[in-house]
């Protein structure tokens, strides 16, 4: 092969590879995406707060309350959170107060407030399995907000050191 064909054929390969990585790169979402269906992996639901468990139409914006998600993945940990998503952010009104049913178990919730503008969420009347303060995230469609809830078997451990009689 000739010495020019050669360098031909090296400079075409080359534009060639440069082209096809920009393009990669601007498509990268979908590429990555397209990739990651193929192979069957799934986004952890501690990433992504989980599936839906209920969604609540209010016309113009929606609440997804997620099913409960607990951090291992054989057994039962006592933490774990339950994610409630506000979509989308532009209808969203500038105070929310909403009844939350954590578990969709049909029973009587409890009130989660946010304030989207201060950026804000409180709890009224949490349950006991409701530990600590709500995690607010501000997101690509609207708010999310992580509930952080403790099993009954963990709430009910017995504190301190245990005794024993010989």
């Amino acid at each position: 092969m000739p010495p020019r064909l050669r360098t031909a054929l090296g400079y075409g390969w080359l534009a060639l590879a440069v082209t096809a990585g920009l393009a990669a790169m601007l498509r990268a979402d979908f590429l990555g995406a397209a990739l990651a269906g193929l192979s069957g992996v799934k986004v952890s639901p501690r990433f992504s707060g989980g599936e839906a468990a209920a969604v609540l139409d209010h016309g113009t914006y929606r609440t997804i309350v997620g099913r409960p998600v607990s951090p291992v993945q054989f057994g039962e940990r006592g933490e774990g959170f339950v994610q409630v998503n506000w979509e989308p952010a532009g209808a969203l009104p500038a105070l929310l107060r909403e009844e939350i049913d954590l578990f969709s178990d049909g029973g009587k919730g409890f009130y989660v407030t946010l304030d989207t503008v201060a950026g804000k969420g409180t709890y009224e009347n949490p349950p006991p399995c409701v530990e600590g303060k709500p995690k607010l995230k501000r997101t690509k469609s609207g708010w999310a907000m992580r509930i952080k809830t403790m099993t009954t078997r963990e709430k009910t451990k017995r504190k301190g050191p245990r005794e024993t009689h010989s």
